[in-house]
């Protein structure tokens, strides 16, 4: 089969435009041709509407076991960005490639696409995998269903190799995630009488400032191995209100959680909302008996808890050479890889420092550094 290298199926993939708002099919559609000539046994899973696929496709021989390479296909947006060139179309500047998914993380999708004709001509003794899942820049959605296929037609890797960008450093752990609408209700009325209504503004400055006294509490629970070493609460996006004369009748406000691998997400969530139905909401139904908090939540991810014995991890280091596992504060798919029995571990081109920003890059030696990883691993599943 034909021979690309990583930069030309680096570039390839960065120009589909795959915003997690779109379809990522065209971008399906290109790759899986690829894989079946390379002789993988492919499958889909689709989202509810057929718009978005996750593909995992399967070489060597069809028994349990095997090494699973995980990349997600879909790219944060460039709206509002000011990029110094086009963020689909890849541009090599210097000794980095730049372009969105540059790093996050079209970058190994790509490496690893680029040792098809290794793989197709490897006499593998156990089974590589390749898992390219939809919307993990929305909360880890679309892997689900292909973990969920995986379960139900009893295929059973023995590892995962997640490849975000961790600079090539063996990630062992990482936070989990947790995205949480607080809808707030008061009730309209002139702001001169603010007594004999609600301004669900007001409820939501209190419900923010009480988010900023949990965040407090929870930092004195630290694991050292992270940074920052405690789960962090933080509101980021606040909707409410119509006019300056006006108590506002609803507030939305968006938050998250990001919590150390093994703490109980749902606890916080739980705190919070019952210190806003106990401590804030009776100020409100004094003028509006009918003034209350809703709390959606929007998505969750599980952490990557550390393991001492995971042989995701040895083999990991293994393959780079290194003695040292890291841990990091921002979330993947590896956590449902985890949850669902599959031994898991974070490593891959690219720095998370870049990822979602202007001008992302990867920094072509880190894509070389995959491409002696992924090798490696080839003649490991030969053995």
């Amino acid at each position: 089969m034909m021979q690309l290298s990583p930069l030309d199926l680096t570039t390839r993939l960065i120009a589909f435009d795959t915003t997690s708002r779109g379809s990522n099919l065209a971008l399906i559609d290109d790759v899986q041709p690829m894989l079946e000539a390379a002789g993988a046994r492919c499958r889909r899973t689709y989202d509810s509407t057929g718009a978005k696929a996750n593909l995992f496709a399967s070489f060597g021989p069809e028994e349990d076991g095997g090494f699973v390479l995980s990349g997600h296909t879909d790219v944060v947006p460039v709206d509002g960005q000011a990029w110094s060139s086009d963020p689909f179309k890849a541009e090599i500047r210097g000794d980095k490639l730049y372009g969105r998914g540059s790093c996050d993380m079209k970058g190994f999708v790509g490496v690893a696409l680029s040792c098809l004709p290794e793989i197709a001509s490897a006499k593998l003794k156990r089974p590589i995998h390749f898992a390219l899942s939809y919307d993990e820049e929305v909360g880890c959605v679309g892997v689900r269903g292909l973990l969920d296929d995986l379960s139900a037609n009893a295929i059973k890797p023995a590892l995962a190799i997640i490849g975000e960008p961790s600079s090539m450093k063996v990630v062992g752990a990482h936070k989990s995630g947790t995205v949480v609408h607080t809808r707030c209700c008061g009730k309209e009325g002139h702001s001169s009488a603010p007594q004999k209504g609600a301004s669900a503004v007001m409820m939501a400055g209190e419900f923010i400032a009480y988010l900023d006294t949990l965040g407090t509490e929870l930092a004195k629970d630290r694991d050292p191995r992270f940074d920052p070493p405690y789960s962090t609460v933080q509101a980021n996006v606040v909707f409410g209100g119509t006019a300056v004369n006006i108590l506002a009748r609803e507030a939305m406000v968006t938050w998250e959680c990001r919590g150390l691998p093994d703490r109980d997400a749902e606890a916080v969530i739980a705190r919070a909302g019952a210190h806003a139905n106990q401590a804030i909401l009776p100020k409100y139904r004094a003028g509006a008996p009918e003034a209350r908090f809703e709390t959606i939540l929007h998505s969750h991810y599980p952490g990557l808890a550390l393991d001492s014995d995971s042989p995701a991890v040895a083999l990991a280091r293994e393959l780079s050479g290194s003695n040292a596992v890291e841990t990091v504060a921002y979330g993947t798919e590896a956590g449902l890889f985890q949850q669902a029995g599959i031994p898991a571990v974070v490593c891959g081109p690219g720095s998370i420092d870049q990822a979602h920003k202007p001008d992302e890059f990867v920094p072509l030696a880190e894509l070389e550094a995959c491409g002696t990883f992924l090798r490696r691993l080839i003649a490991r599943a030969c053995q």
